[in-house]
C-alpha cells in the first residue's frame, strides 16, 4: 500500500521537476523569427551568444542604457527596438527590429513585463539560441 503511494509521489516529483527545470528558460529560433537590421537585411546569427536587449526608442535613445548592461566578456548586443525604428548598427551593438507578428510571440515566450529589459542567450544549434540568464529589468 505504501509502495504505490511513494510511486506516485515519484512520478509526482519527477514530473514537478521537469516542468520546473524546462521552463525556466525559453528558446528563441530566428529561423521562426524574422528580424531586420538598420538597412533592411535579415538579421542571421553569426555569433555563440549575444546579450539580448528589448527597450522601446521612444523612452529615449540605447546610449543612455548602454553602460547598465553587464557586458564584461564583450558579449555582442541585439537591440530589439519595440517601436520599430530602425537604427545602423555600430560595435559590438546590432540594431534589430520586426513587425507586430514577430514582435508579439518575442515579448510572450519570454514574459517581457517591463522596458528596458536584458538577457543573455547563446546557441544551442544552428539558429536556436536558449536563454541563459533570467530576463532583467533595467
Amino acid at each position: 500500500m505504501f509502495s504505490s503511494f511513494f510511486a506516485a509521489f515519484a512520478v509526482a516529483g519527477a514530473y514537478g521537476y521537469y516542468n520546473y527545470k524546462f521552463s525556466r528558460f525559453h528558446f528563441v529560433d530566428f529561423s521562426e523569427l524574422v528580424f531586420y537590421t538598420g538597412d533592411g537585411t535579415v538579421f542571421e546569427p553569426v555569433e555563440e551568444s549575444y546579450i539580448l536587449f528589448l527597450y522601446s526608442s521612444l523612452q529615449g535613445g540605447f546610449e543612455e542604457f548602454k553602460s547598465r548592461i553587464n557586458n564584461s566578456g564583450g558579449v555582442t548586443i541585439l537591440v530589439v527596438d519595440l517601436a520599430q525604428t530602425r537604427s545602423e548598427s555600430a560595435d559590438n551593438v546590432i540594431y534589430i527590429t520586426a513587425g507586430i507578428n514577430t514582435l508579439l510571440p518575442l515579448i510572450r515566450r519570454f514574459n517581457v513585463l517591463h522596458s528596458p529589459s536584458v538577457m543573455l542567450i547563446k546557441r544551442e544549434k544552428g539558429t536556436l539560441f536558449k536563454q541563459e540568464s533570467r530576463l532583467e529589468k533595467l
